[in-house]
Order: C-alpha cells, then structure tokens, then sequence
C-alpha cells in the first residue's frame, strides 16, 4: 500500500539558482509572494529559510526553501 505524503514540495528557478521547497500540506505551490520573498533572501547571500504562506481557506501552513546542492 502506498502512503500519501502530507506536504508538497517542488523546484523552481530563482535568482539562477535552483530552489528546493517544501509546504506543510498537499497539492500546494509556492505562491508570488513566496517567490518573492525567496528572491530577496537570495539578494541578501541566504542559502536557506522559512516559508509561512496562506491557503485560499486562510490557513498558514510553514515550510522551508534552500539552494539546491
């Protein structure tokens, strides 16, 4: 029996660096503002960080993003 995973995670090209993701809940992408806010923490030399983002029922879900080794 395969197990459901209850995060999403993904990849995405920012600032010429790959991003890996991750979210606290299925079936979600990172939104504009999160691609926002990932971009200027790479501006600023981060490697790595927290995400807290907001699903269409108003419910924050946290996760985190970093460079892809």
């Amino acid at each position: 029996m395969k197990k459901q995973k209850d995060y999403s995670e993904g990849t995405i090209r920012l600032c010429t660096h790959t991003i890996e993701w991750w979210l606290g809940g299925e079936n979600l992408e990172l939104s504009d503002i999160d691609e926002e806010h990932i971009t200027k923490m790479l501006v600023e030399n981060y490697v790595a960080g927290e995400l807290c983002t907001v699903t269409p029922e108003d419910e924050e879900v946290w996760g985190w993003w970093n460079i892809r080794r």
